[in-house]
């Protein structure tokens, strides 16, 4: 083995010109391979990242505009949820939700305010069950409870942007008040960004803002639900057109009046982002195979030249009693060995980069604009995952025999007497 190495590099030494242009190409090849599956990945990153930590098996549904007119009312018609609702969509669809149905409602879009430090923020109702649907991740504190419900009590639950905005130096804002408004309220807890953009919502008890905003009208901005675990995606689309059907004998609005009701399934929209990027993937591997495909076909060709080239070596080898098999052992190793060698440098060019660009992005984190904390979330962590590096190697390694190969047959049919003539 150790001599068939020093062969191999003592001839790469003596056509280093010639082995450096084969080898660039595939270096390229595979460069270009890890590049497009980072950025592949990091596409993929961010649209999980918009997509937050809500829950897969979750949905909303808000209230539109009726687009027809139906039952003598006229279009255009204005049609709002309540309390009854939620109660006909928890007790009359449970085969396909849980208890956990969740009224949301947006109050005011008002002024928070701690000491001499300000923001502007959305206030919104919410109840315990929000918590697990939305995928809020607590950093601090504690979520809205069922004693803040039920006492009523001015609790908030803020974000991260604005306890870095209202709390500076890094005070710890749990049981501080803050005014929203005119009205002041207890920190309870500070949850996690969830990467939407440069913007605060300060969750408060649900029937705490009804009291105080809404003057105890309980009509909400939306409704969170959650599917059971048995739901599939065919049965969550049942439930859509049930839910749909039985909305409009309620409100009086057409069956197929889309647009009267919007309801949001994230188990259908995230089996469609995950087909999305599968498809991104295939398109990604196709473009690189390609790509180290033209490398492959010019190690391929300068073998067939070394293989010509050394003509008469190998026939005085075959002369001495080497075996076809060991020629084209020789033959293959060589190629094998300029495909790793440099694929591997490639791949090692490719994993950097993209670890660079992780790194850059992940220093310029928020960027801060004023009172405004801005999360970029377009292209989140664009590195490359081990499997895909073990893959790419392993195609570096079935590239060097590929490449190989056709030169091996060759060399090995020379026919010993014809090519000590062709030396002499």
């Amino acid at each position: 083995m150790r001599e068939l190495l020093t062969e191999i590099f003592e001839s790469l030494r003596k056509n280093r010109l010639r082995t450096f242009l084969t080898g660039f190409s595939v270096a390229w090849g595979i460069f270009m391979l890890v590049v497009l599956l980072g950025a592949g990945n990091g596409l993929m990153h961010g649209m999980l990242a918009n997509f937050g930590t809500r829950m897969v098996s979750s949905g909303r549904i808000w209230g539109g505009y009726t687009s027809v007119g139906y039952g003598g009312f006229d279009k255009y018609r204005w049609v709002t949820m309540d309390g009854k609702d939620l109660e006909i969509i928890r007790n009359e669809f449970s085969d396909y939700v849980t208890d956990n149905v969740c009224p949301i409602k947006s109050f005011t879009y008002d002024t928070a305010a701690f000491r001499q430090q300000t923001m502007t923020v959305s206030t919104v109702g919410v109840v315990p069950g929000y918590m697990r649907i939305s995928g809020s991740e607590l950093t601090k504190g504690r979520y809205i409870n069922d004693l803040d419900i039920r006492l009523k009590r001015k609790s908030c639950v803020i974000d991260e942007n604005l306890e870095k905005v209202l709390f500076k130096g890094g005070e710890d804002p749990i049981g501080k008040r803050i005014f929203i408004g005119k009205f002041t309220y207890t920190v309870v807890g500070v949850v996690k960004n969830d990467g939407y953009g440069a913007y605060s919502d300060v969750l408060i008890p649900y029937d705490t803002g009804v009291l105080l905003y809404a003057g105890g009208n309980n009509s909400v901005s939306n409704v969170a639900f959650e599917f059971r675990p048995e739901i599939t995606e065919k049965q969550s689309e049942e439930f859509e057109e049930k839910l749909r059907a039985r909305l409009s004998r309620r409100h009086g609005f057409s069956p197929d009046d889309v647009n009267a009701f919007y309801i949001s399934n994230n188990m259908q929209f995230y089996k469609e982002l995950m087909t999305v990027f599968r498809a991104l993937d295939i398109f990604i591997w196709m473009i690189g195979f390609g790509t180290l495909f033209a490398g492959i076909v010019g190690v391929s060709n300068i073998m067939l030249v070394s293989v010509r080239e050394r003509t008469t070596e190998i026939g005085i080898r075959k002369a001495l009693g080497a075996s076809p098999r060991s020629v084209i052992t020789l033959v293959i190793a060589e190629a094998i060995t300029i495909t790793a060698m440099f694929g591997y440098v490639g791949m090692c060019l490719g994993v950097g980069t993209m670890e660079a660009v992780n790194a850059y992005l992940t220093n310029r984190g928020n960027v801060y604009a004023g009172t405004i904390f801005e999360q970029v979330n377009i292209f989140v962590n664009p590195t490359v995952e081990i499997p895909i590096v073990l893959s790419a190697t392993a195609v570096l390694i079935i590239s060097g025999i590929i490449a190989g190969y056709i030169p091996a047959k060759r060399a090995a049919a020379v026919k010993t007497i014809d090519a000590l003539r062709d030396g002499i």
